[in-house]
């Protein structure tokens, strides 16, 4: 009698094998990520921090208080948040990871409701929110990221092969954003979004060569399942879409009327059920809003503005400063023509469209965040990219091939290690969110006390992350390519993303100026306390990047020597009409020679001999973000 046959352990483990898809270098690191998320706390509240803690109060508003409303969960946070003209407090994070925190969330609470049996413990006033609830609910996002990587890892391995699969998932999971939102802030949306879109790309490619209704109706109701995570997952029905429009068109044009009949209707199908799908949200807005809309103010995406250059390469929050392994993404893209065909092209229209999306937004830095967390929902394009490199790089001559495989692993390693040193750092309070600020490379050094010559070295030959757009920006402005870092998306008057009327960096001090001054201080500042100034040259440039184009009011205060009315200045080349009184000069802006987002305005002054400067203050003279 034949003896069974033992399966590996991957093989014997449905869980872990559906996690994994039974891939032992999936596994371990699966198995890395849960220790890493296990032994870490978080930041702030710990798992729930930042948007996180907000999107969490679902859970507790529902078990506890029966509602929706913000106000009995998070009673502190009302005043703050306001009431809508429903009378409720909104909630601004999606509800749709709810489905996934549900279960591990309410094993929490029964814990809890078992150890007060046991010990006694006194109710809490706010129950249902204790550090231990945070982590509970986490799990769900874990537990959804692991599954994402599996699905990304199938479609990989189904396109490129074993080895190639395998470097493209544990890059694409460990050098990118990704890895934080599994860990550190699962309690944000992005952990689930991106099982979202990874099953809906790695659905629509296993069909689209057999669609069928059916078919259609299921990717609608998994992209509608991915708007529920966040609404701009919408943008991936473009896949299915342009394909049933291409076929639509290919039968119109040959008169195939019967051909079209699949395409028309599964596209419509396929919006009904998203539709379907997404209307959780919907009736969660109309709930908070009492009408159809998202959370954020009207005029929230800026589509003819887009903060492109910023998106991709400053320092606060932009996609390559803290990613730096999607420099491999184009290159990649480019070279998997041979396993992918057409493939990388579609890939490669929804990142271009997610970054004009991303960076047509009010806030495109993602406020208080790790990396730009706003395209983690597109690391499966991304692991697509990276494998696609692997597998052109195995398919060239032995020795070529040997070099090159070891220069791209080399190269995937250190963005590794190197995401995982930003990680600790911003975790560990060590360094500001990429969302705080930009910054030079020097500045980052020193927050996280590293050794002071490599940010001199960093100043002179600009952060290697943030080129080539630095050194493109040194010589239109004639200024170190260090210069880029921390003045590319740190605006001057900087308007926040949910109440537009308020304004923030409203001024530049010359005693601490950062970037912004790049020609004209001539000594160290004198003085003390408000009468504390900086000596100066001349002739002084500032650089001031801006938000959008306003009509703007400058007010310039320092000691003129009772010169003031000798004072020049020009914005942009044009000369501006001062006001002035002692220490004291103003000018108007005009909102047509004002430069937004893309490029950084010149201010420029001729000063009188012996000026001293203390700081220029910016204010707008328009409401124009109440406009009609």
């Amino acid at each position: 009698m034949d003896r069974p046959v033992k399966r590996p352990l991957l093989e014997r483990w449905r869980l872990v094998r559906a996690l994994t898809d039974g891939d032992w270098v999936i596994a371990a690191m699966a198995l890395a990520i849960c220790v890493y998320y296990a032994s870490t706390r978080g930041v702030f509240q710990g798992k729930a921090s930042g948007d996180g803690f907000f999107g969490f109060m679902y859970l507790p508003s529902i078990v506890f208080n029966h509602t929706l409303d913000l106000a009995k969960a998070a009673p502190f946070w009302a005043p703050i948040l306001g009431h809508e003209k429903t009378g409720h407090v909104a909630n601004a994070c999606p509800i749709g990871p709810v489905i996934f925190w549900f279960p591990s969330y309410l094993v929490a609470i029964g814990v809890e409701k078992l150890a007060g049996w046991v010990l006694h413990w006194p109710a809490e006033k706010l129950p249902g929110q204790t550090v231990f609830d945070f982590w509970m609910a986490g799990l769900g996002s874990l537990a959804a990221g692991l599954a994402g990587i599996a699905l990304m890892y199938r479609f990989l391995k189904r396109l490129f092969g074993l080895g190639a699969a395998r470097f493209g998932t544990v890059a694409a999971t460990l050098a990118t954003p990704l890895v934080w939102y599994l860990v550190t802030q699962p309690l944000y949306q992005h952990a689930c979004a991106f099982f979202m879109v990874t099953l809906f790309v790695e659905r629509w490619h296993a069909w689209r060569g057999a669609m069928s209704l059916r078919r259609f109706a299921l990717l609608g109701a998994i992209g509608g399942g991915a708007m529920l995570m966040r609404f701009q997952e919408g943008m991936w029905l473009l896949l299915p879409g342009l394909d049933a429009a291409g076929r639509a068109l290919s039968a119109l044009r040959g008169r195939r009327w019967r051909e079209m009949a699949l395409p028309l209707l599964g596209g419509l199908l396929m919006g009904v059920t998203a539709l379907c799908a997404f209307s959780p949200q919907l009736a969660t807005w109309k709930y908070f809003f009492g009408f159809l809309r998202p959370p954020q103010p009207p005029g929230h995406m800026r589509w003819s503005d887009p903060a492109l250059v910023a998106t991709l390469f400053s320092t606060r929050g932009g996609m390559l400063p803290w990613t730096p392994i999607l420099y491999l993404v184009v290159p990649g893209l480019l070279m998997a023509r041979r396993r992918a065909g057409a493939l990388r092209w579609r890939l490669g229209l929804m990142l271009a469209v997610e970054v004009w999306v991303n960076a047509s937004a009010w806030d495109h830095w993602g406020s208080w965040t790790f990396g730009p967390r706003r395209f983690t929902d597109a690391t499966v394009v991304f692991g697509f990219a990276l494998a696609g490199l692997w597998a052109w790089v195995s398919e060239r001559g032995e020795k070529a091939r040997r070099f090159a495989r070891r220069a791209t692993l080399a190269v995937a390693v250190l963005a590794v290690l190197y995401n995982g040193l930003l990680m600790e750092l911003v975790r560990q309070g060590k360094m500001k969110s990429s969302g705080a600020r930009a910054a030079p490379a020097s500045t980052w050094i020193a927050w996280a006390k590293g050794p002071k010559w490599l940010g001199r070295v960093l100043d002179v030959t600009g952060y290697p992350f943030c080129q080539p757009a630095g050194w493109i920006y040194s010589l239109i402005y004639r200024v170190p390519p260090g210069t880029f870092e921390g003045v590319v998306g740190g605006y001057i008057v900087e308007r926040d993303c949910r109440i537009h009327g308020v304004a923030t960096n409203t001024s530049i001090a010359f005693t601490d100026p950062l970037q912004h001054v790049p020609e004209g201080i001539i000594g160290p500042a004198v003085g003390k306390g408000a009468e504390r100034a900086v000596p100066v040259a001349r002739r002084v440039r500032l650089l001031i990047p801006l938000f959008t184009a306003e009509t703007l009011r400058a007010k310039l205060s320092g000691a003129f020597h009772g010169q003031e009315h000798t004072v020049a200045a020009s914005w942009n080349g044009t000369s501006l009409v001062p006001q002035a009184r002692k220490g004291l000069i103003t000018w108007e802006v005009p909102a047509a020679i004002v430069h937004t987002r893309a490029w950084t305005n010149e201010l420029v002054f001729d000063l009188p001999e012996g000026t001293l400067l203390q700081r220029i203050d910016f204010e707008s003279t328009a409401n124009w973000w109440d406009a009609k």
